[in-house]
């Protein structure tokens, strides 16, 4: 599952996990410098970075000369530092100067700055791999670049990623590029969660190359707003003339071009630290394909987002997650879906609508370490709700020049405006190296409430540098 699996590798790197060394410090002798009051620093030093720069890693502390820091201060560039996964340990303190102001000094220990990791997709929907290679520190600048590629029963292809978290330097800035070639089986089930085995009624492939940029700039460390250009080529084969349903789902002829201009702002207060993530997020996004901005295609997408970081008794973690979407004429490939990963219990991608409102709530707890691997637990409930707001009544969703984008299933249309409601709850394990940005292995086992099935999903694998 290239394009699901390799943009949460990225958006992990992104965030940049940090390890599962010591918890923060807090009133020892390696704690930064308590300083009485606010001092004037007079110069910035950055000492332990082996691979890291020294401009990178006062970039990410935001304290320049000039600036005025105190104990809460110093904390919060220790907390940035770690934020970013590039350190395995991250120490500030100050040194007084003759003249009464101070020298900030910052220490650090680098991570391994790359991973090989495996991707695996192992269920009755989706069975194969591949390979992903991650860069999280390019040239010691955070840049960070990921290639994978994989084969599978479900969706095989190609994925090239670049994020620049610090765009000419300044944290303010954000700048990622991506490409991708896939080749996408995309099966019909027939409505309803309560089956124990759920029919394919029909199976279409889908071929597809895309590109995409996104410029990204915050705000007061907190508020974020993005802008994404995308542009695609799809390509549909015939439907599989072994399943029920034979009439096509998307047009068989020339490849259409789907071009989208996405806009998002939000707040966002997140940190992760040690594994263990805290604060909050909120986001809206808007998202329009149109013959305006060289697209074949007419559709609109609207987005809000929810995701909270609770942390408990040092290293236990609540983790929520919410959101809310909203499609208007959605051609075939751009469906909102739900099952699999994004619905655990259920098959991938099993329900589909244009209306969509899902909620995951995770509780993380360490269990032991040996040496620097940590295994720790989770817990998770999933719920969603999916339902087609509108859909035409002859059953067929024309583009512009009147080629077919979406022949609907008669199941599908006898199900319009009915909402499907699915559950799915189970327990997982994560392991994690101290030194790497990647969880090492993740597995989970989900039980599905309305059907009483039980499913098992990897995760994720890594093999440190």
């Amino acid at each position: 599952m290239i394009p699901h699996r390799v943009r949460r590798h990225l958006s992990v790197l992104a965030m940049a996990l940090p390890g599962l060394g010591a918890p923060l410090a807090h009133a020892d002798e390696d704690t930064p410098a308590s300083t009485p009051d606010r001092r004037e620093v007079a110069e910035v030093t950055v000492e332990g970075a082996n691979k890291t720069t020294s401009g990178t890693v006062r970039s990410f502390g935001r304290v320049d000369v000039g600036d005025e820091v105190d104990s809460e201060e110093l904390e919060k560039v220790e907390r940035r530092l770690l934020a970013t996964g590039l350190f395995q340990e991250a120490r500030v303190s100050t040194e007084p100067l003759s003249d009464g102001r101070v020298r900030l000094v910052l220490r650090v220990k680098d991570k391994a700055s790359w991973v090989v990791a495996p991707t695996v997709a192992l269920s009755s929907a989706n069975t194969g791999g591949g390979l992903l290679y991650a860069e999280n520190n390019l040239g010691g600048r955070a840049k960070k670049v990921a290639v994978a590629a994989q084969v599978s029963t479900g969706e095989s292809g190609l994925y090239v990623g670049y994020l620049d978290p610090i765009l000419f330097g300044l944290p303010q800035l954000k700048f990622s590029l991506e490409g991708q070639l896939k080749s996408d089986r995309v099966d019909e089930y027939r409505p309803g969660p309560s089956q124990d085995d759920p029919e394919i009624l029909r199976r279409t492939r889908l071929n597809s190359a895309s590109i995409s940029s996104e410029l990204g700039f915050i705000l007061f460390e907190r508020v974020r707003a993005a802008a994404k250009y995308r542009l695609a080529s799809i390509d549909a084969q015939s439907p599989d003339a072994k399943k029920p349903v034979t009439s096509q789902a998307f047009s068989t002829g020339p490849a259409l071009r789907d071009t989208s201009l996405r806009f998002m702002v939000g707040l966002d207060s997140r940190q992760t630290l040690h594994a263990v993530t805290e604060g909050l997020n909120l986001e809206a996004s808007y998202e329009v394909s149109s013959p305006g901005v060289w697209s074949d295609f007419r559709y609109r997408k609207f987005g809000l987002l929810y995701r909270h970081g609770l942390r408990f008794f040092t290293e236990n973690n609540l983790v929520l997650r919410g959101e809310l979407a909203l499609g208007k004429d959605l051609p075939f490939h751009q469906e909102l879906v739900m099952g699999g990963n994004t619905l655990r219990g259920f098959q991938y991608r099993q329900f589909r609508g244009d209306t969509r409102l899902t909620f995951t709530a995770e509780y993380h707890f360490p269990l032991f370490k040996v040496k620097s691997l940590a295994f720790r637990g989770v817990g998770f409930s999933d719920t969603g709700a999916i339902a087609w707001r509108e859909l035409p009544s002859d059953g067929v969703l024309l583009d512009p020049s009147g080629r077919l984008i979406r022949g609907y299933l008669p199941q599908t249309l006898a199900q319009q405006k009915a909402v499907t409601v699915a559950q799915g709850v189970g327990a997982g394990l994560r392991l994690y190296l101290n030194n790497v940005v990647l969880p090492l292995l993740g597995v989970d086992v989900a039980y599905a409430v309305n059907s009483g099935q039980v499913r098992f999903y990897l995760v994720a694998g890594v093999t440190p540098s």
